[in-house]
């Protein structure tokens, strides 16, 4: 399911949000979605779009690979959550910001389940310190 949700939120959304982003930043051209977000009154437009669309971009390949995925999930969420209140707000269908919201939601819920980075690798973002702690409580001496 984790592989299947990032494939088509980053196929559909992601990589677009992410040329956009790289249009806007380097190639100095406008982005719409910067004037989206500022009339949802937050401040900031261009910083929250910019988080926005990383979230979808970089969110969903974090998913994929099953690196920090409640995180990654997680930032998932609220921007879909903001895109639904905005779907809502312009009395528009808001039926796949809701699926999507849905899907981060079980998968920060659910976590990166067995096929992922972080359950082949345990303690592979950890750092060794939590490993050390983890021996020393269960009894483990080191070899």
């Amino acid at each position: 399911m984790r592989l299947g949700y990032a494939i088509l939120l980053f196929g559909y959304h992601g990589w677009g949000r992410l040329t956009q982003i790289y249009s806007y930043t380097l190639l100095d051209q406008p982005w719409p979605f910067v004037s989206v977000v500022q009339k949802l009154g937050f401040p900031l437009p261009p910083a929250f779009a910019f988080l926005s669309a990383l979230s979808e971009g970089v969110g969903t390949i974090l998913i994929a690979l099953g690196i920090f995925t409640r995180w990654a999930a997680v930032m998932i969420s609220i921007s879909m959550a903001v895109a639904v209140y905005s779907k809502v707000s312009k009395s528009d269908s808001f039926e796949l910001p809701a699926l999507y919201l849905l899907g981060a939601v079980a998968i920060a819920v659910a976590g990166p389940g067995r096929f992922s980075l972080d359950s082949i690798a345990p303690g592979f973002l950890k750092g060794r310190k939590q490993k050390r702690a983890a021996a020393v409580s269960w009894g483990q001496t080191r070899t």
